[in-house]
């Protein structure tokens, strides 16, 4: 493990918050996919990455995800399922961020909008876990997008190579490593601890 490592960013969803299934649930779609799929085109999709990236509102986010998608729901029932998705933090993830702050600089970044960042930060009191918070709406860029990547490391005043990202997703772990950060998948609070036992400064 490279020791110039100094800032550790983290995802939210699916890594330090435990996440009430998908976005879009697999039975409104009208094909048969994975849980790889619906993330690939969760990321990929116009009408997420226009509402988390803070360029429309709620309703109209809904109505195009469902027009986009061809979706068996309505926007609605979609938007009131996507509300509730972030369920809580996963047991003992608050401790090892705290045990992550006495060794390095910490971040989080997360693809977010404006009906789940008030809840990441001060329902589950992520607010004072990190020292610095990355959240797409706020950015007006999404992850995987290489800007994305390029403008957390400039206000973070830190070269990439000194970064090490944690995520769920593997398209968002690829684009770290494109552009230079250290990067690792983890799903879940176990992955996630295992990770950061790995880390030369830890303990």
């Amino acid at each position: 493990m490279n020791r110039s490592i100094t800032h550790l960013l983290f995802d939210l969803g699916g890594v330090i918050i435990k996440l009430r299934g998908t976005p879009i649930a697999l039975e409104w779609f009208a094909k048969p996919l994975t849980l790889e799929e619906v993330w690939k085109i969760w990321l990929t999709s116009d009408a997420p990455r226009l509402f988390e990236s803070g360029t429309i509102g709620p309703d109209e986010f809904s109505q195009q995800v469902v027009d986009e998608l061809n979706l068996r729901v309505g926007p609605e029932e979609f938007l009131a399922h996507f509300t509730l998705l972030p369920e809580g933090v996963y047991a003992g993830a608050h401790d090892l961020l705290a045990t992550a702050k006495q060794h390095y600089t910490t971040a989080c970044f997360s693809n977010s909008n404006v009906l789940h960042w008030p809840r990441k930060l001060y329902e589950m009191k992520l607010d004072v876990a990190f020292d610095h918070h990355f959240a797409s709406h706020l950015m007006g860029m999404v992850k995987p997008d290489p800007e994305a990547f390029d403008f957390v490391s400039r206000q973070m005043d830190v070269a990439a190579r000194h970064i090490f990202f944690f995520d769920d997703n593997q398209l968002n772990v690829d684009a770290a490593l494109n552009a230079g950060m250290h990067a690792r998948r983890v799903v879940g609070v176990e992955e996630f601890a295992q990770a950061l036992r790995e880390l030369p400064r830890w303990g």
